[in-house]
This record gives structure tokens, C-alpha cells and sequence, in this order.
């Protein structure tokens, strides 16, 4: 009998939790919509003086040209854009064209970022493009879609490849930026005839490789 009672009492109190844990969270849900509910109001309300506080604009009838001109400018090479490059060579008469992906470097200029970029490159000369003799490097089309730029070299325009002098009593070889290092020749100036010392003491143009080595032989034989 007091088994029965004490089942009878543990149902009890489990309902009873149940129903209570229910009650609950059916508190939870309509008290968080309601929260919910006043925030967006809130927001509808902030929003609405807001755009009250704004003055409306006075209709320009320029506004339709300067978005046009505003457009044309934010023109922009694209990852897919088409890159065309075209290498022509003075020399030989002759253009390569090469249609490649558009290089880093290049992805998000404008047609006027673009020019400043070139001229910046022709004013700062890559030794390697000094050497090949880069006269001239051009946009010759933009557009979203695709850019041709083209690069024109004539050899016969580098006034000369290597530089040979003296330096710390060796022979020592520049490349044609009279700075940066081409040779460590190993070559005592010392052992040298005074012809080639005197010559050297004021630096020795050399316009090919052919004539380095014909040079360097000279002093080494």
C-alpha cells in the first residue's frame, strides 16, 4: 500500500515537472518574440527619422553626364580581362604577339593607372630590358574586356652592355647600370701592362659578350 502511494506521488511530481518545464519555455518563446518584435520596430522608427532628417536632393541635369564620365573612369582590368601583348622589334622589322592572362600587377588599374605605371617603368629601367633595348612600352587599347599594350626594342639603342674598371686591385665587370656587379674577375690589375692599367683606371665600355671575353682573355693571357 505504501508502495503504491509512493509511485502514485513520484508520478505526481514528475508531471508536474513536466508540465511546469513546458510552461516554461512556452514563457521563453512568446517573451524572446516579443522582444524580437520591438526591436524591428525600433529599428523601422530610427530609420524613418532619419530619412526624414535628410534634405532631398535637387535634381541636376548634369547628374547624367557626370555618372557617364564617372563610369568611363572606374573602367578597371578584370581577372578575365584579355591581355594582349605585342613585341616589336626595330631592328628586325618584325612583331610577336602573345595573348596571356593580365599580370597581377595590372588587375584593378584604370586606363590612367596604367599609363602612369608604364612611364614609371621606362623611367626605372630594368637592367634585363636596358640590355634588350626597350625604347617605348604603350597602351594601345583598354577596355574591360581586354588591353593591348606594346613594348618596342631596338638593339642598335643601348649604348653599351658591360663596364670594366679596376676596383680594390681586380678587374671587376659592371653591367650597364654601372652598378651592380656582372664579373668578379679574379684578375690583379697589378699584372697587368700599363696600357690596360691606364685604360681601365678610367673604365672600358664593352657593347657584347663576344668583346668581354675577347677582353678578359687579353688580360689573362
Amino acid at each position: 500500500m505504501k508502495l503504491k502511494k509512493a509511485l502514485i506521488y513520484l508520478g505526481s511530481f514528475v508531471v508536474l515537472s513536466v508540465m511546469f518545464s513546458v510552461c516554461y519555455y512556452m514563457s521563453y518563446l512568446h517573451a524572446l518574440n516579443n522582444f524580437n518584435q520591438r526591436a524591428i520596430e525600433r529599428k523601422e522608427q530610427l530609420l524613418a527619422l532619419t530619412q526624414m532628417a535628410e534634405p532631398t536632393p535637387i535634381p541636376d541635369e548634369n547628374d547624367s553626364q557626370t555618372e557617364s564620365v564617372n563610369e568611363k573612369n572606374e573602367l578597371i582590368v578584370l581577372p578575365t580581362t584579355k591581355y594582349i601583348l605585342e613585341i616589336f622589334n626595330m631592328k628586325s622589322n618584325t612583331t610577336e604577339t602573345q595573348e596571356l592572362n593580365p599580370p597581377a600587377y595590372l588587375v584593378g588599374l584604370t586606363r590612367e593607372q596604367i599609363d602612369e605605371y608604364l612611364a614609371t617603368y621606362m623611367s626605372d629601367l630594368p637592367l634585363s630590358e636596358y640590355n634588350k633595348g626597350l625604347i617605348s612600352f604603350e597602351l594601345e587599347r583598354f577596355s574591360d574586356k581586354e588591353i593591348a599594350i606594346k613594348k618596342t626594342y631596338n638593339e642598335d639603342f643601348v649604348p653599351f652592355r658591360f663596364y670594366v674598371v679596376v676596383k680594390d686591385g681586380y678587374v671587376v665587370v659592371f653591367n650597364s647600370d654601372l652598378k651592380s656587379v656582372y664579373s668578379y674577375t679574379h684578375i690583379l690589375a697589378s699584372g697587368l701592362p700599363e696600357e690596360d692599367r691606364i685604360a681601365l683606371s678610367q673604365g672600358i665600355y664593352v657593347n657584347s659578350l663576344e668583346e668581354l671575353y675577347s677582353l678578359l682573355e687579353s688580360y689573362s693571357s
